[in-house]
C-alpha cells in the first residue's frame, strides 16, 4: 500500500484538479450528477474545540468538490481563517494519497 500524503498543516487547505470522472461530494450535487473539479484536503482550521475552529470533522480528510462547492468552501475559510494558506498540489495523487496514475 502506498504511503499517504502528509496532511495539510495548521490553517492550510491542499487542492488539486481531479483525475478521471468523479462526482461532487455534496449529496445534492452527486444526485444531480455534477462532476467534481477538484480534490480538497482540509488541514486544522483553528484550535480543536475552540469556538473559532472551522469544520473540525473535516480535518485531514479529502473531498471531491465541484467548482461551486469549492468556491463556497474557500470563501468561508478565507473569511474565518485570515492566515489561511491554500496549497495547489501538482498531482491529485499527492492530495489523495494515491499512487501516481491511480484515480
Amino acid at each position: 500500500m502506498p504511503a499517504r500524503a502528509p496532511s495539510p498543516g495548521h490553517d492550510e487547505i491542499v487542492v488539486a484538479v481531479t483525475a478521471g470522472r468523479h462526482l461532487c461530494s455534496s449529496r445534492e450535487h452527486a444526485r444531480m450528477g455534477r462532476p467534481a473539479e477538484v480534490i480538497v484536503v482540509f488541514g486544522e482550521l483553528g484550535a480543536r474545540w475552540h469556538k473559532d475552529a472551522l469544520w473540525q470533522d473535516l480535518w485531514g480528510r479529502s473531498f471531491m468538490l465541484c467548482g461551486e462547492c469549492w468556491r463556497a468552501a474557500r470563501q468561508v475559510a478565507e473569511s474565518r481563517r485570515p492566515s489561511l494558506i491554500i496549497t495547489e498540489a501538482d498531482h491529485p495523487a499527492k492530495v489523495a494519497g494515491l499512487p501516481d496514475g491511480a484515480t
